[in-house]
């Protein structure tokens, strides 16, 4: 799946005194592109590594190990995180530690008095907790305790966001007020993404059972599911989950990593697990990547970057188009086979105004017949897609009219 994401200019503010570091803080929102800090990717050296030799980089510890460490971690943090450290001096890519790592930082400093140092401890936290989750450690204890230490996060933007307020007042510091009412706007953008991410985790915890939390859904295991829905055997078992819980479960989980940008590596990892060959496969993979490419949409929007909004949107448009094609002798069941046909009309009244007139219409018009299309295949109970599809028809018809007047 194509991924616009070009380096958006990162903000240096100079001066001395706690106000102006505090506001360099408030500034370093978890957006990679903003900020190196976030940046993270799968280590040169794993990718050069064979399979006999992984076992080097990455430990598989025994469940009854982890179980004691998790107890420690929440019993004795400072004790445990020592113990941790010295594990992964050898193991410094496994997903295992580096969760546990996450939790007992947060948990050393949670009561802490001093802000700025809290402030650090959960970045650090969230950046151990997101490289759990990207070095093939996806699993719901480690998705749960990740977006439960990135609530805290964002919480703790919002409160560096007030404070501030505060104190940048008159004329001398309207540049950095500027630069904080810009942050403050993206750092609310996430912060309603991940509401809406942490509600999937709580909903999906309800149907894992909860013995079941801390297996690893790894990238082979995925790649194995879908080879064997792709053969038809979709009740074989892989790991402690049937082919068919395997990518359901997945799918959930990775449509909530795409609403948080430094998860975005992790994205790709999971689409290179997950072929296109098979339909429900296909179109889980354009509902996912489309899930990443609306909130780099939002994220182009508020920094009115126009040349970015209409990138992301043909990608949007070309990518749900081809999906929409794919359903044409299907009807529309559930959720995921709908969110082609929705993500192409949001795509098309998103970027109004944006291309010239004859792409734009040309837009218009397919978006137009895709919500026809939806009407008619919509085999849901509550007809939910069908109304969705109405309401967009309606806006679709005035852009027509519009275009058409000019």
């Amino acid at each position: 799946m194509a991924s616009p994401n070009k380096p958006l200019p990162s903000d240096s503010i100079t001066g001395e005194g706690p106000l102006m570091v505090r506001l360099e803080e408030a500034l370093s929102l978890p957006i990679p592109a903003r900020s190196d800090y976030w940046s993270i990717s799968l280590p040169n050296v794993t990718k050069r590594l064979g399979s006999q030799l992984f076992g080097l980089v990455k430990k598989d510890l025994p469940d009854p190990e982890l179980d004691e460490l998790r107890k420690l971690a929440a019993q004795s943090p400072g004790n445990t995180l020592a113990l941790i450290q010295k594990q992964l001096k050898f193991y410094p890519y496994n997903p295992s530690l580096l969760m546990l790592s996450a939790i007992c930082t947060h948990g050393i400093n949670v009561n802490s008095a001093n802000p700025l140092g809290m402030f650090s401890a959960l970045k650090l936290a969230n950046r151990d907790a997101a490289s759990a989750l990207i070095y093939d450690g996806v699993s719901l204890y480690n998705a749960e305790n990740f977006f439960r230490l990135y609530h805290l996060l964002m919480e703790r933007y919002k409160r560096h966001f007030d404070k501030l307020h505060k104190e940048l007042r008159g004329e001398k510091l309207a540049i950095e007020k500027a630069k904080l009412d810009f942050a403050e706007t993206l750092g609310w953008l996430l912060a309603d993404e991940e509401a809406k991410a942490s509600n999937i985790i709580s909903h999906l915890k309800k149907r894992i059972l909860s013995n079941a939390n801390p297996h690893y859904f790894t990238f082979a295991r995925i790649a194995k599911a879908a080879e064997a829905i792709e053969a038809g055997k979709p009740k074989e078992m892989v790991g402690f989950f049937n082919a068919t819980e395997t990518i359901t479960f997945v799918y959930a989980m990775a449509v909530a990593f795409a609403r948080v940008p430094i998860l975005h590596p992790l994205i790709d990892r999971l689409l290179e697990a997950m072929p296109a060959s098979n339909l429900m496969l296909a179109l889980r993979r354009v509902s996912i990547s489309s899930v990443r490419l609306n909130l780099l949409m939002k994220l182009a929007v508020a920094e009115k970057a126009e040349e970015r909004m209409r990138q992301i949107g043909r990608i949007l448009f070309q990518e749900n188009m081809a999906a929409v094609n794919q359903m044409e002798p299907h009807g529309v069941f559930q959720a995921f086979e709908a969110d082609p046909f929705i993500n192409l009309a949001t795509a098309t009244i998103n970027t109004a105004g944006l291309f010239q007139g004859g792409e734009q219409a040309k837009m218009v018009a397919v978006a137009l017949t895709a919500m026809e299309s939806l009407v008619k295949k919509d085999q849901s109970k509550a007809k939910n897609f069908a109304q969705t599809a109405q309401s967009h028809i309606r806006v679709l018809s005035n852009m027509n009219r519009e275009d058409a007047a000019r």
